[in-house]
């Protein structure tokens, strides 16, 4: 079975359209969607560890529940099959990681506008990300850049 992978660092409308493209990709697709949430120390902190469980920083909460949301209705959803995971360390090492012991063929990622701050650091990471774990990368734009 293919595996597909949203790895997520943080809560952005970036991260909500690569979401909702791979609830509506796992429809079409017969595969196991992974969300895997990475929290990377030399980031600014998105999750944090509290006891047990994780929690987010606070101005990411918006997108965070919409990106669970939609997490949430597409496993409800005949034949789509996903996990969410949780991790620490390095965003790149990590995703390197699970995409070697979970068998991924497929990551999904948001690319922000070439106008945007992020983007070439984006860029960078993608092309990281194809020689790190060798698997076909699927960038997804925001639609309507203004609406979420």
């Amino acid at each position: 079975m293919a595996g597909f992978l949203v790895p997520i660092r943080v809560f952005t409308p970036h991260s909500l359209a690569a979401v909702r493209f791979a609830v509506e990709f796992g429809k079409r697709n017969k595969g196991m969607l992974y969300f895997l949430f990475v929290d990377d120390p030399d980031d600014a902190p998105v999750f944090r560890e509290k006891g047990t469980g994780w929690e987010e920083a606070p101005e990411s909460n918006t997108f965070r529940q919409e990106i669970e949301a939609l997490i949430d209705a597409g496993g409800s959803l005949d034949g789509v099959q996903m996990e969410t995971h949780y991790r620490s360390g390095d965003f790149m090492e990590v995703v390197r990681q699970f995409v070697q012991d979970h068998y991924i063929t497929e990551i999904v990622v948001s690319l922000p506008d070439e106008d945007e701050d992020t983007f070439e650091q984006t860029r960078k990471d993608i092309l990281l990300l194809l020689k790190m774990t060798h698997c076909r990368i699927l960038t997804v734009k925001q639609k309507n850049k203004g609406l979420r």
